[in-house]
């Protein structure tokens, strides 16, 4: 019996990584409420959707970690428009992208096995 995908390390990590960021996204200028603080959300909306997606259909199992795999690249240049923005300090920037990138060590793991 495969588990759920609420349990799987990479689901429960973006999601905990989504929480800390939406403070951080309150912070962000007005003007960029419906522009990069939407568009950070709906990717990680999207990165959830698509492990949920990687872990119960099988027949598009790889289809859909490459989906992941892209969502997890979209947010590093999310997260870099961010800070060259000056939205987020060096130290923010930092500790957002060693996250990210830990969710996609998480999925190479995932995808070779």
């Amino acid at each position: 019996m495969s588990q759920s995908a609420t349990d799987l390390i990479l689901y429960k990590k973006a999601e905990v990584l989504l929480h800390e960021v939406y403070p951080v996204l309150k912070n962000f200028p007005k003007a960029e409420k419906f522009a990069l603080c939407q568009e950070i959300k709906q990717a990680f909306y999207s990165l959830l959707k698509y492990i949920m997606l990687a872990n119960n259909v099988k027949s598009k199992r790889r289809l859909y970690q490459e989906e992941v795999d892209a969502y997890i690249k979209l947010l590093l240049v999310l997260f870099s428009v961010a800070k060259k923005q000056k939205y987020l300090s060096q130290k923010k920037h930092l500790y957002f992208q060693t996250k990210i990138f830990e969710l996609g060590k998480l999925l190479g793991g995932w995808m070779r096995t």
